[in-house]
C-alpha cells in the first residue's frame, strides 16, 4: 500500500498472532465483498453471506435452524439471521413445525432453486480460484487452521489466557 508516494503501514500485519483473529476476518470479508460484486458482475442477486444456508438447502431439502447450526459450528440467532434476509428476498421459506412449535424448518423457494442452479458453475469458479490462491501461499492453510480450531476445541482460547492471566474465575487476577 502506498499514500502519496510512501509506504503505509499495514497495521494487522504489523501486530502479528496479537491481531489474528482480525486479520482472518479482513480476509474473510474481503473474500466474502469479492464473491458478492462477482455475483452481482453475473446478473444474480445474492449476497456471499447467504453462501452457505444456500447451498446446504440446495443438498439437504428441509433443515430446522438449530440442525443447520450444529452442521455449521454457528449459532442459530446468526442462522436466523441470514434466513431472514434470504426469506425476505424470496430465496427461502421459513415455517413453524407443527409438532415442536420453537423449530423453524427452512427451504429453498422455487426462485432460491434457480438461484443455486444459476450459481452452482461460479462457486466452482470460487473453489477452482480459492484453490489456488491456497496452492500458491505454499503453505497447508487449511490444515492449519483445522490445527487451531481443533487446539480451540480442546481448550478454548478464554481459558488460556484467564489461566495465562492468573484470572482466579471472579474478574480480578489473583494476587501473587
Amino acid at each position: 500500500m502506498e499514500t502519496e508516494g510512501r509506504p503505509v503501514m499495514d497495521l494487522l500485519r504489523e501486530l502479528g498472532t496479537f491481531a489474528f483473529a482480525s486479520r482472518l476476518k479482513r480476509l474473510s470479508d474481503r473474500l466474502k465483498s469479492e464473491a458478492t460484486t462477482l455475483y452481482h458482475h453475473r446478473g444474480a442477486d445474492f449476497n456471499d453471506s447467504w453462501f452457505l444456508v444456500g447451498y446446504m438447502l440446495s443438498k439437504e431439502e428441509n433443515l430446522t435452524v438449530t440442525e443447520m447450526a450444529k452442521a455449521l459450528g454457528i449459532s442459530r440467532p446468526a442462522i436466523s439471521q441470514t434466513a431472514s434476509e434470504m426469506s425476505k428476498n424470496r430465496l427461502i421459506s421459513v415455517r413453524i413445525d407443527e409438532t415442536d412449535k420453537r423449530r423453524k424448518i427452512l427451504a429453498l423457494t422455487d426462485r432460491g432453486r434457480d438461484a443455486v442452479e444459476a450459481l452452482e458453475p461460479i462457486w466452482r469458479a470460487v473453489a477452482e480460484c480459492t484453490a489456488e490462491l491456497v496452492t500458491e501461499s505454499g503453505q497447508d492453510v487449511l490444515k492449519a487452521i483445522a490445527a487451531i480450531e481443533d487446539g480451540i476445541e480442546s481448550r478454548s482460547l478464554l481459558s488460556r489466557v484467564l489461566d495465562r492471566l492468573g484470572d482466579d474465575g471472579h474478574g480480578q487476577a489473583s494476587s501473587g
